[in-house]
């Protein structure tokens, strides 16, 4: 019987413990992850000691050696439009209008 209870015992701490090293995770290693996952879908280029990423919209094909229909971006611009698009689609984190809990029948608040 106390065999059983120590077991249950240690069992129970490594659950509480795996479980706060999953949540203790940084945000910033899915951020990255997030920010690899789109920078794959451009190029990578050095500019005046800045990393630039560009992709050529799809616009028909041109011949010209300067492609009007290619969009540059720099890294921290691209870096913010995905955090951007991650906190928009999440509403946990996006934020609003305080909660107000209304007492039936009751007027104002």
């Amino acid at each position: 019987m106390a065999n059983n209870r120590v077991f249950r015992s240690i069992l129970l701490a490594s659950g509480v413990l795996l479980m706060g090293a999953c949540a203790s995770q940084p945000s910033g290693s899915l951020d990255e992850k997030y920010f690899q996952k789109e920078a794959s879908n451009y190029l990578k280029f050095q500019h005046e000691g800045q990393t630039v990423y560009c992709r050529t919209e799809e616009s028909g094909a041109t011949l010209i050696p300067f492609d009007p229909n290619r969009r540059c971006i720099s890294e921290a611009v691209l870096r913010q439009a995905v955090e951007n698009y991650r906190v928009t689609r999440n509403p946990v984190t996006r934020g609003g209008p305080p909660y107000v809990a209304t007492v039936p029948g009751r007027v104002g608040g």
